[in-house]
């Protein structure tokens, strides 16, 4: 699929609006996925990260920038570079770019991206605004790999990481703008359990971790760490964890400490995990994306805080509705897309209503469950539970459950069926009272089981009200 034109993209428009400040950060319509985030020396958080669109299964042919003040309020910034359609590359026409990463350097920003269909060459741009335009690419020679990631350290000295199954490390030039290939040392961390494993005495074999891909480096307290997408928690197939591995020198070697957080659960269907650890005004974040859409791909940014235990280690934290901000607030609306983890059939769906984007939880089907983690009922004094179904439904109903899927049942809210000829419809149900912080789990239920198990209702929003 070619990049949007100029005619197609007011339809994305929405997403030129602040985004809300929980997860996931995209907006409607976007999805940013492989999340670097840096704050930068103007004091902004800045999210660089490849772009999946309808019709690619991986990525896009354009990047776009997300930036925020205080990790709550989100502005998107379109075309930061392109091989396709406005501000494209001209060099390159028309190849995907993978993930990318961005550092600044003496008041210059240099973009460091992959070009997949042609032999996933690494490469580099520069600007002199971190949200670019990025200009004068340029490929780095006779070096290939995916996921670039870039690291400078206290001396000055730059270093690129890359590669898949095989982690790969080199200095870069004092200019920034190619690699020392002399320098360049492979298995950084590599298991010989991988599909992609090369050497047979590689370090660190076991059946429950590997390196797949998604290299991202940071320091702390002289311990350099390494993040990285981790394969076989959940078999061959599927490399839903960051993982993270410690050296006491910039290019390792690199030992496996464990994992920081896990996407599984998020998708019907998931295969790969890619983000970064970041410090921003002295708290640290875990950033990664998620699914929708049913498939593996057309995933979407999240963040989570994360903390340090005294030997350094870092213990894995659960994905999250609420991100960096803190717990929800029942008396404000919910976007049901932002469902942390779901069960069954049901996934993230978009829609172009009147050129306004919106997403939905949808293909609802009797058990499904979605979980939004984590809402503070305290002194909230609700007593009803009101949502917005869309389009075409059958009867059905939703269980309001805390914690999880068998948990406490608060309130049933019976789902009129609908036969379309109206746009939407809005049920309420009494809840019991609630204090305390808890996962919000709704449960499906069809008014009348069928052995077909048709889809039920699209699920638009929910807020609870205090009359």
């Amino acid at each position: 699929m070619k990049y949007p034109t100029t005619a197609i993209l007011p339809s994305l428009l929405l997403g030129l609006a602040p985004a809300h400040a929980l997860n996931p950060l995209c907006p409607p319509g976007v999805c940013i996925a492989d999340p670097e985030v840096r704050q930068m020396p103007d004091g902004r958080v800045y999210l660089y990260g490849s772009r999946d669109e309808p019709g690619n299964t991986w990525c896009s042919r354009a990047y776009h920038v997300m930036s925020s003040p205080d990790l709550k309020h989100w502005d998107l910034d379109l075309l930061s570079f392109a091989t396709a359609g406005p501000g494209k590359q001209t060099s390159y026409t028309d190849r995907i770019l993978y993930a990318p990463d961005c550092i600044e350097r003496k008041g210059t920003y240099y973009l460091y991206y992959c070009l997949a269909d042609g032999g996933e060459d690494e490469g580099v741009a520069t600007a002199k605004s971190p949200y670019g335009p990025f200009v004068n690419g340029r490929k780095f020679a006779g070096v290939t790999g995916i996921d670039p990631a870039v690291f400078i350290d206290d001396d000055g000295q730059g270093y690129l990481y890359w590669g898949q199954g095989n982690g790969k490390v080199a200095k870069l030039t004092p200019d920034m703008l190619d690699i020392d290939r002399s320098s360049i040392k492979e298995g950084v961390l590599i298991h010989n359990n991988s599909p992609y494993a090369e050497q047979p005495d590689a370090t660190l074999a076991t059946k429950e971790h590997w390196f797949n891909e998604g290299s991202s480096i940071r320091k702390r307290n002289g311990i350099y760490y390494l993040v990285y997408a981790q394969g076989g928690r959940h078999g061959r197939g599927c490399c839903a964890c960051l993982a993270y591995a410690t050296a006491t020198a910039p290019m390792g070697p690199f030992t496996y400490r464990g994992v920081i957080i896990d996407n599984t659960g998020s998708a019907p269907h998931i295969v790969n995990n890619h983000g970064c650890i970041a410090e921003i005004n002295g708290k640290w974040y875990v950033f990664y994306h998620r699914p929708t859409h049913g498939g593996p791909s057309m995933r979407k940014a999240c963040v989570e805080p994360i903390s340090f235990k005294a030997d350094g280690s870092i213990p894995e934290v659960p994905m999250t509705t609420m991100g960096a901000d803190g717990p929800l607030n029942p008396l404000l609306r919910m976007d049901a897309a932002r469902a942390c983890q779901m069960s069954g059939n049901v996934r993230v769906m978009s829609r172009n209503t009147g050129g306004v984007i919106v997403e939905d939880l949808a293909f609802v089907k009797d058990g499904d469950t979605m979980t939004y983690r984590d809402f503070d009922f305290t002194n909230r004094k609700a007593v009803r539970f009101t949502c917005k179904t869309w389009g075409k439904a059958l009867a059905a109903k939703l269980e309001l459950r805390l914690d999880k899927a068998d948990g406490e049942l608060i309130g049933t809210c019976d789902l009129a069926p609908s036969d379309g000829s109206t746009a939407f419809a809005i049920h309420k149900s009494a809840v019991k009272p609630v204090s305390g912080v808890h996962s919000l789990v709704l449960v499906a239920r069809a008014a009348a089981p069928d052995s077909a198990r048709p889809d039920l209702f699209s699920l638009e929003w929910f807020v609870f009200d205090r009359k």
